[in-house]
């Protein structure tokens, strides 16, 4: 999408969404260590929100306890004393120890906390933050302390720690209300997203994306059409349940989640994906969801007649029968070449040394021209980039060009455009490497 996806930036086969909305906060990342841990009952218990400040290591322990049990909420939040809640609502503070109780469910129940050292903290925000200067700094939110849950009998080690965020200022320590909110907009976004794909609901997911598409090239069709494809691709490839996706890091500023089991374009084996939400310093979103652009198998032909198959092997006879003669013909050491009116064709040979050949292998079509020859009759030379959208949604996500294999080899198809937006070469080639 532009913004969303801006094709003047495409980064291989990721898709980037560009997204108005505000968001909300928390995290999840790095390792677990026990070093430093407070028990969480060794501090005083039952202090009266009334009391003008507590401190942090009691307001620490106040957040553990509300994760650890939902029981728990309602008597920690009114056990903070009203200046540190920092305007921040009930229903936000609840929803947030949600959603960190459902984070350390792997790792079993907290029996301490601890309060990152500053070195451990900074290297935890690096790897929130990035060095793309359009992106929001999680430094934006003032001076935070990190606080991370300790399991003496982690069920699941491996997994990413639990942690949340105290905020301090002028020596007294908050609720991080403006990174919790905007942590949890984030994440309420980015879940709406995966609901509408999960409910195969294209008018939502249209709805979502239509926003960051502000070229003029993303007509209504196109987008449109992005969002059946997107919806198509999560139900033919991606295996795993929403419920099963993994959220890996929880911020304002950067949410990642994997998702565990994708199957491969050739459907034969699996791998893992990550979908990441990023807060620009304008307020918008990019959310960066890697779809691969699939390439039907194309053939050529001449008026629609006979197909030639890439990676097929042809006699000259063969070829100028389908095609008919072409203006020259040259030869390399190992490659045919023949030059139609806007049409080359390139063929993988032995050579004689007088530069004679009886047959070939179709290892490249290159068109220059609107003319007889075609792969299929919705591609042309003179196409519109929106045009070519409708045909393959997410070729803006990866520099125009896909891919597609057949029994005989990989073949890359890739456009060109002139300054109008217009297709002005196409190219089917065999794929180096």
């Amino acid at each position: 999408m532009r913004s969303f996806f801006d094709s003047e930036k495409i980064s291989g086969r990721t898709f980037t969404k560009v997204l108005s909305v505000i968001m909300c906060v928390v995290m999840l990342a790095g390792t677990v260590g026990l070093s430093g841990c407070k028990v969480i009952n060794n501090i005083t218990n039952g202090l009266n929100a009334s009391q003008k400040f507590i401190s942090e290591a009691e307001l620490a322990r106040l957040m553990t306890n509300a994760v650890n049990n939902d029981s728990n909420v309602s008597d920690c939040y009114a056990s903070i004393p009203d200046a540190q809640l920092d305007d921040l609502s009930y229903s936000m503070f609840s929803e947030y120890c949600s959603i960190l109780r459902k984070c350390a469910q792997k790792h079993g129940t907290a029996d301490s906390f601890k309060i990152l050292t500053e070195n451990e903290k900074q290297a935890y925000f690096q790897t929130i933050d990035s060095e793309d200067e359009d992106l929001r700094s999680v430094y934006f939110y003032g001076e935070l302390d990190v606080v991370e849950l300790c399991f003496s009998k982690d069920k699941a080690p491996s997994a990413p720690p639990v942690r949340f965020i105290i905020a301090k200022r002028g020596g007294n320590y908050y609720m991080a209300r403006s990174y919790i909110v905007d942590t949890m907009l984030a994440y309420s976004y980015i879940n709406h997203y995966f609901e509408m794909i999960d409910e195969m609901n294209v008018d939502g997911l249209e709805a979502i994306i239509k926003s960051a598409y502000d070229s003029d090239i993303y007509l209504n069709s196109v987008i449109r059409a992005k969002a059946e494809y997107i919806a198509d691709y999560y139900r033919l490839k991606v295996k795993s349940n929403a419920s099963d996706y993994e959220l890996n890091l929880f911020s304002p500023t950067h949410i990642s989640y994997v998702i565990p089991e994708v199957y491969t374009v050739d459907g034969t084996s699996f791998f893992s994906k990550t979908v990441e939400l990023r807060l620009k310093k304008d307020g918008n979103y990019t959310l960066e969801d890697s779809i691969p652009a699939t390439v039907r198998e194309l053939r050529f032909s001449r008026e629609g007649g006979s197909k030639l198959r890439m990676g097929s092997t042809y006699t000259f006879s063969e070829i100028r029968k389908i095609l008919g003669s072409p203006k020259f013909s040259t030869t390399t050491s190992e490659l045919v070449i023949l030059v139609y009116d806007g049409m080359t064709l390139r063929l993988e040979a032995d050579i004689e040394p007088d530069g004679q050949w009886s047959s070939g292998r179709l290892v490249s079509i290159l068109l220059r021209k609107d003319n007889a020859y075609t792969f299929s009759e919705d591609l042309f030379i003179g196409m519109n980039v929106s045009e070519l959208l409708l045909v393959y949604p997410m070729f803006d996500e990866c520099g125009y060009t896909g891919s597609f294999k057949n029994g005989d080899g990989e073949f890359v198809l890739s456009f060109e455009f002139d300054d109008y937006g217009n297709v002005s070469s196409i190219e089917l080639g065999e794929a180096v490497g």
